[in-house]
């Protein structure tokens, strides 16, 4: 039986992302696609960045959001996500989430991180911030849930900005996502 889909804001809203961020314009039609084609409904959870910072931010790793006032912003959102999916897990439908990897803040097993920069992001070549981890707001989710004696839904994070990224690779996983539910 198909399921509810939590899906990071800027999967469904390209627009939200930092500038020259959004890798197709609108929706990244092929999560939509296979969500659809299996019957899975989708919830779109709240960009904590879009919200916080503004759509004139520039990208941040991990450590440049992780202050308390980000860390209270992202509870408050995840209290409501949280909620939402409460209600679904009650009534037994199956639930998923899926943020962004690379994300500081939607990332589900890859963040970005350097405990080194801040300001501007002005990388050298070859210089890389991804680092295993969930970003903040994914945390959040997580320890809300927790708190609630909710189990935290099988997640997974997109990884279309990432330099190996495979198309048919993400969809097979997200298929096999869908049906372990």
């Amino acid at each position: 039986m198909p399921g509810v889909a939590f899906v990071a804001h800027c999967l469904l809203n390209q627009n939200s992302k930092t500038h020259g961020g959004a890798r197709c314009p609108g929706v990244y039609s092929p999560l939509v696609e296979e969500l659809r084609a299996a019957g899975w409904r989708l919830e779109q959870m709240p960009c904590p960045e879009l919200a916080f910072t503004g759509l004139h931010r520039f990208w941040a790793v991990k450590e440049q959001l992780d202050t308390s006032a980000y860390r209270r912003h992202c509870r408050r959102i995840a209290a409501a996500v949280a909620g939402a999916i409460d209600v679904h897990v009650r009534r037994g439908d199956d639930v998923i989430l899926v943020g962004i990897e690379g994300s500081p803040s939607m990332g589900v097993h890859i963040t970005s991180s350097d405990p080194e920069r801040g300001g501007r992001p002005e990388w050298p070549d070859g210089s890389g911030e991804l680092s295993p981890g969930s970003g903040i707001f994914m945390e959040e989710i997580v320890a809300e849930l927790a708190a609630r004696g909710i189990e935290a839904p099988h997640a997974m994070g997109i990884s279309h900005q990432l330099p190996d990224h495979d198309p048919a690779v993400e969809r097979a996983k997200l298929r096999e996502l869908m049906g372990a539910r």
